[in-house]
């Protein structure tokens, strides 16, 4: 049987956080919920690896207060004389874990920007959601714009697509391990942690209430139909966190996108492979 305690991303829920879910959720399936979505709001801060160290260290690091929720993003900068990029980190996250890719495109002397989204990095905030990732996109592409590409990785690979078919023009957009439906991701997370049924369905419309969009209809692969801007979704076949399948519908629903899949990668090596930076690089320089 699997062990329901372990994420699958390799975080280990702890026993006790469990059992007070679970003793909350016997008590007032409302508490229950409202608990077990206070840990699903909070992204975990990692210390900075040694390898991301020497890119943070080169950046032009400053902060930007977000109107929406008056909370200040920690930003970087790389300057260059190059076309604009931006980098979108994804859950639990920072922008360094771009360190890899970043480097490259400041040996091309291209104009860098990233951000540690709310409540991740060096950024104010304990708790965030998808939504609110969006809208501190949204904020920063209108305050550093106009950016030309655009470059997400899962949670953040969403963002940048919501972003890319509703209110901004780019010119190239890259998603690496994106992920499709937010209903999916609330469906692993209640699987992981055993919510009930009715505790779960608390959980699905107080989100709908707190942030005003509908969990159940938040998907990739519908509102990417609008996506302009020449497109890469890039996605490992032995993704464990993010089926394989999910970045191939996100594609297939894009008019002018091109896939790469690699092979034995997983979720996190992908961001770090030589091979795939090289294809990245050859679909950001070549029209």
């Amino acid at each position: 049987m699997e062990n329901k305690s372990k994420h699958n991303q390799g975080v280990v829920v702890p026993k006790l956080l469990l059992f007070s879910i679970h003793l909350m959720e016997f008590i007032s399936p409302y508490w229950g919920m409202r608990l077990a979505a206070f840990f699903f709001s909070k992204p975990f801060r990692y210390k900075r690896p040694e390898r991301e160290v020497s890119i943070y260290k080169e950046a032009k690091k400053f902060s930007y207060k977000i109107n929406k929720s008056s909370k200040r993003v920690a930003c970087y900068r790389w300057e260059g004389s190059g076309p604009k990029i931006l980098f979108v980190h994804g859950w639990s996250s920072r922008a360094t874990n771009f360190y890899k890719i970043i480097a490259r495109f400041r040996e091309l002397n291209y104009d860098v920007y990233a951000y540690d989204a709310l409540a991740h990095g060096a950024s104010e905030g304990l708790t965030t959601n998808i939504p609110e990732m969006i809208d501190t996109l949204e904020e920063m592409m209108t305050h550093w714009g106009p950016v030309e590409i655009l470059v997400g990785y899962s949670g953040g690979a969403f963002s940048s697509a919501y972003v890319a078919a509703h209110k901004h023009s780019i010119k190239k957009l890259v998603l690496i391990s994106p992920f499709d439906k937010v209903i999916t991701v609330f469906e692993k997370y209640f699987n992981m942690i055993s919510l009930g049924a009715k505790a779960s369905q608390l959980m699905l419309d107080y989100f709908t209430k707190k942030t005003g969009h509908q969990v159940e209809e938040l998907s990739a692969s519908q509102f990417s139909k609008a996506i302009k801007a020449k497109t890469l979704v890039i996605h490992d076949k032995n993704d464990r966190e993010v089926d394989v399948g999910e970045g191939i519908n996100i594609n297939n629903s894009i008019s002018n996108s091109n896939l790469l899949l690699t092979e034995g990668l997983g979720h996190r090596r992908i961001l770090r492979d030589s091979s795939v930076i090289q294809s990245l690089e050859f679909f950001v320089l070549n029209d």
